[in-house]
């Protein structure tokens, strides 16, 4: 996961939609009837697309929450932190409107509500308090898996229920902790996959158990669990490439990424390896389902299973010979893509032994 820069600048919090009836100026309607709104201050105006006349708060509400998902993929972070804050100060907003007028809010709502606080906890490096932020973005999402009954994006509640579950268990400070945080997320995982089975959703269904197996398998990588923890994530990692693997090549990387990180758990901190015979036969496996790959990350990675395999080789013959293999890979991906650091200092050192 990469680091955040602790000394960005401080951001402003942005106004909320109410603002935007003193910005006449600058709202536009388009041929379609939706708003374009310049709604925040100075350097940290965003345009956001309302959602036309017939649009209620709710829905002009996710419009500022989906610009933020367009900024995050268009990889505009500081642009989508705007808006997030955004969402997040407009929904404080018509929380408290709604406490006054006693009415109550959809379960849509609280969706889009938790859904910024945890995307903020996540993005934004000025949060001091982020075990504050993911616990009220479990709240929210919570409140709206209470109320949402069969709405067809229930499957949403739960990923997003997942998602702040694995980052509470990232940020645990025991071993229970973190391994009952990484245990509901899996069941959070497990519910998303029923109700996009149950909405009869097939392609979103492997995209996004494609998505979710990535996602827990970059946790399980990133060190910041437990052994134990880690353990169950890739698991559940693994058995449900398993299930993909015979439609798509991003599954086949997914479940030899499993199983590498499988095999690297065989490996104490004395670089010592408790069982070499399952070692190699999990790189092997690995190694197989990446022969005809010809994506960058999946020849990085095949290079990396074939140092490991390497390593364990008994003839020196046959260590060089995978070294030899690993340095060719590695040249391939070189061809396609970045290629990190150590593995140019492998070639070199490699090449001019």
């Amino acid at each position: 996961m990469a680091e955040k820069d602790s000394a960005a600048p401080k951001r402003k919090r942005p106004l909320g939609l109410k603002a935007r009836s003193a910005k006449k100026a600058n709202t536009q309607v388009s041929e379609q009837g939706a708003q374009q709104v310049n709604d925040f201050d100075d350097e940290n105006t965003a345009t956001v697309m309302l959602r036309g006349e017939d649009a209620n708060e709710i829905d002009e509400l996710e419009g500022i929450f989906d610009s933020a998902l367009e900024a995050l993929s268009e990889d505009q972070d500081e642009k989508a932190i705007t808006l997030l804050r955004g969402t997040i100060h407009e929904s404080d907003r018509l929380l408290r409107l709604s406490d006054t007028e006693n009415t109550q809010l959809e379960p849509r709502f609280y969706f889009i509500y938790g859904s910024a606080l945890y995307g903020l906890a996540e993005l934004s490096p000025e949060i001091d308090d982020k075990d504050m932020y993911l616990e009220l973005a479990q709240h929210r999402l919570e409140q709206a898996r209470e109320t949402m009954g069969e709405e067809p994006f229930a499957w949403r509640v739960y990923l997003g229920l997942a998602k702040v579950h694995m980052e509470i268990a990232a940020e645990a400070d025991s071993e229970n902790s973190a391994c009952t945080g990484a245990q509901q997320a899996l069941e959070y995982l497990n519910q998303t996959i029923s109700a996009l089975k149950k909405a009869q959703i097939g392609e979103t269904l492997n995209s996004e158990m494609l998505a979710a197996i990535d996602l827990v398998l970059s946790l399980a990588d990133s060190q910041r669990l437990p052994d134990s923890a880690a353990a169950k994530l890739v698991g559940w990692g693994e058995s449900n490439a398993r299930l993909l693997v015979e439609t798509t090549d991003d599954a086949k990387y997914l479940l030899a990424r499993a199983l590498w990180l499988r095999a690297s758990a065989l490996i104490d901190d004395s670089d010592e390896i408790s069982d070499k015979k399952e070692f190699s036969r999990l790189l092997t496996e690995a190694t197989g389902l990446l022969s005809k790959t010809e994506s960058c990350d999946g020849l990085l990675l095949l290079g990396e299973i074939e140092i490991n395999l390497g390593n364990v080789q008994d003839d020196e013959s046959d260590m060089e010979n995978m070294y030899k293999q690993a340095v060719a890979t590695f040249r391939r991906a070189q061809a396609k893509g970045e290629v990190p650091e150590q593995f140019i200092q492998f070639i070199d050192d490699f090449e001019n032994e």
